[in-house]
């Protein structure tokens, strides 16, 4: 079309129009690429981590994971990030499953437990020892819901931030 279009003005610069036309595309495809996310930034440096259906976690500003997969809810504000998860070693025997049934297995638990990371306080990073874990000082959890219940009226989480399973 462009091109039919270009051949009908003897008396323009084609090689400009050429030019003008291959930037506007490069800048329309990587608008609709950047566009495209399906999960917000989280503010203050926090994102997901997205790599397929079962591996969303969240990740700091310097790409280190904070909240291991598999989230299953999540909601935010400029202070908190309240998360809710379901990690598949939490799953009975997975290991020892084949992928199309610790998929199932998986999607079936009813096993939920619950995180709240404070984005104003300052975060430093640690090693549990017990667990050979990464912990970050104001990455709190994993709770029961009663715990995280219990950590968010301590932590002064607002009322109007809540999960869809709360």
């Amino acid at each position: 079309m462009m091109l039919i279009l270009l051949a009908q003005l003897p008396f323009t610069n084609k090689g400009l129009i050429m030019k003008n036309y291959a930037l506007f595309l490069t800048i329309a495809i990587l608008m609709i690429l950047i566009g495209c996310s399906k999960y917000p930034d989280l503010g203050d440096g926090y994102k997901f981590d997205y790599d397929g259906k079962y591996t969303l976690s969240i990740v700091n500003v310097n790409n280190n994971i904070v909240i291991t997969e598999t989230i299953l809810d999540y909601a935010f504000d400029s202070t908190f990030i309240i998360v809710s998860q379901r990690p598949w070693d939490s799953i009975p025997n997975i290991k020892t499953m084949n992928y199309s049934e610790s998929n199932k297995a998986f999607e079936k638990s009813t096993f939920r437990q619950y995180w709240i990371v404070n984005k104003k306080e300052k975060s430093e990073y640690s090693l549990d020892t017990l667990t050979k874990l990464a912990r970050y000082s104001n990455v709190y959890g994993p709770f029961k819901k009663g715990d995280y219940l219990r950590k968010r009226e301590e932590l002064n989480v607002p009322q109007k931030l809540v999960l869809k399973e709360e």
